[in-house]
């Protein structure tokens, strides 16, 4: 097993060799370094495995006295994981008790595509499932969908224009906080911390900010995307109530389209209100895991008691 840091330089060079190939842009050192800022906790690697065996994974840590907390970083819709084998199904054993061993907490968001989750159930950890929705974007037309949201883009199209602009970060900070606050949920983030972070990864171009504008020049729905060709990530979105969502995700589609991307991830589909408007989109549903394990407060501190261990 190694471990080491984010910010250190050789733990930056080590990780972006790593992920470079083989994971999505989720995994990039540069946003990993900015969320570990926005949250004020360090981005720790632990690898296991060597050469082309190695799997690694990276997590958000903090220490309270004995106990070292290992979380799956927010805002991120899966754990960055390196495997060596992208066909495969499930966590390798070595890295369930590597992590199992290192931490008293951990908590892992799992790709869809690592459906089995046994390994891990057998080692102690929990599973609790989740869903998200994604969209083959050659059906992501009006005629695809349900009634009602092609209903409202058909009606409302006309009156929106797409614009795709960096200058939009502080414009999707406020949405975003406001949709969270319909909702009656906590953002994940102040407003300006969101605009900061959207500032900083749209330079790296790895996320791409698009808005529709009415005929007042108001943006009434805007979207940041991560993006990695054939794939997109509806990452971080708000909108004022309307149709302007609806027809922003229409003239959007068409763009990413002509544009060669093939697939658009929703990110999530786990508050009621929200999954039954991404699911009018008839998009189709998957399952993922969120990942926990928990050592006892008691067990972790007589592993740092001399002579009780």
């Amino acid at each position: 097993m190694t471990c080491y840091l984010l910010d250190d330089p050789e733990g930056w060079r080590r990780w972006e060799a790593l992920q470079a190939a083989r994971t999505s842009p989720f995994a990039h050192p540069e946003v990993l370094r900015m969320i570990g800022q926005l949250f004020g906790r360090r981005i720790e690697i632990v690898e296991v495995g060597a050469g082309k065996e190695t799997v690694a994974v990276a997590l958000l840590v903090r220490q309270i006295g004995p106990w070292r907390l290992a979380t799956h970083p927010p805002l991120l819709p899966e754990s960055p994981l390196i495997l060596p084998d992208p066909s495969t199904s499930a966590l390798p054993d070595q890295l369930l008790i590597t992590l199992s061993q290192r931490y008293a907490r951990v908590e892992l968001h799992l790709p869809p595509f690592l459906t089995d989750v046994r390994q891990a159930l057998w080692h102690g950890w929990r599973a609790h499932p989740l869903y998200t929705y994604e969209i083959d974007l050659e059906r992501a037309t009006p005629t695809h969908w349900s009634a009602n949201p092609r209903r409202l883009f058909r009606k409302a199209a006309a009156t929106y224009r797409l614009i795709e602009d960096a200058a939009l970060a502080p414009v999707i900070a406020r949405l975003v906080a406001a949709s969270y606050q319909r909702h009656r949920r906590r953002p994940p983030a102040p407003a300006e911390h969101l605009t900061t972070l959207l500032n900083a990864l749209t330079t790296t171009g790895l996320v791409r900010l698009f808005g529709v504008q009415s005929p007042t020049g108001q943006i009434e729905a805007a979207v940041a995307l991560m993006v990695q060709r054939p794939r997109a990530w509806y990452w971080l979105a708000g909108s004022t109530p309307g149709p302007a969502m609806t027809v922003l995700l229409g003239h959007l589609w068409s763009r990413l389209r002509a544009e060669g991307f093939r697939q658009f991830d929703f990110v999530g589909a786990n508050t009621p209100s929200i999954a039954e408007f991404k699911r009018r989109f008839c998009p189709t549903l998957h399952l993922y895991f969120r990942l926990t394990y928990y050592r006892s407060f008691l067990q972790t501190l007589l592993r740092h008691v001399p002579g009780l261990r």
